[in-house]
């Protein structure tokens, strides 16, 4: 067997294993508290940099943009109300022209009135998914927005 001497100390095989077993971690170890020791200088300079003012002014800034974007959908939101009064108003004159043309010739209703119930039905199957859509949108831009300022204001450091 492998035998090497030292300073007097004998070591055979098993106890040189047991030395550089523990020499290798001892190495570890001090690498390890480096790596640690340096990451803390690194954010201890990271926050001495750090600008609360610059910070807030971004918020600031993304707030001012959250506003504008939620102005807008509002304002898609009142034009496509005020069209779907205008095709509900529509609606109603045809349904006054119906009446009409009832009390008038009565062989050619049934199929008129069969075509424009149609027609009204695609109409308004068409103004609800608008809407539907219109509101869809809303709520994502919404949801994205709030999820920017929530990262934000979590987290100011990430840019």
């Amino acid at each position: 067997m492998a035998e090497l001497e030292f300073g007097g100390i004998k070591f055979t095989g098993g106890k040189m294993f047991a030395v550089v077993t523990a020499l290798s971690a001892l190495v570890g170890s001090l690498y390890g508290g480096f790596e640690v020791y340096k990451d803390y200088m690194d954010m201890k300079e990271k926050l001495a940099n750090l600008e609360p003012a610059s910070i807030q002014a971004q918020i600031d800034q993304a707030m001012v943009k959250l506003d504008e974007v939620v102005g807008y959908a509002r304002a898609i939101k009142d034009d496509l109300r005020s069209d779907v009064i205008a095709v509900e108003k529509a609606l109603g004159e045809v349904e006054q022209r119906i009446r009409g043309v009832e009390s008038e010739n009565r062989e050619n209703i049934r199929a008129f009135q069969e075509e424009t119930r149609v027609m009204i039905k695609e109409a308004q199957r068409w103004f609800d998914e608008r809407t539907s859509d219109i509101d869809d949108k809303l709520r994502q831009l919404e949801e994205r927005m709030d999820a920017k300022i929530r990262r934000a204001l979590e987290n100011p450091l990430v840019e």
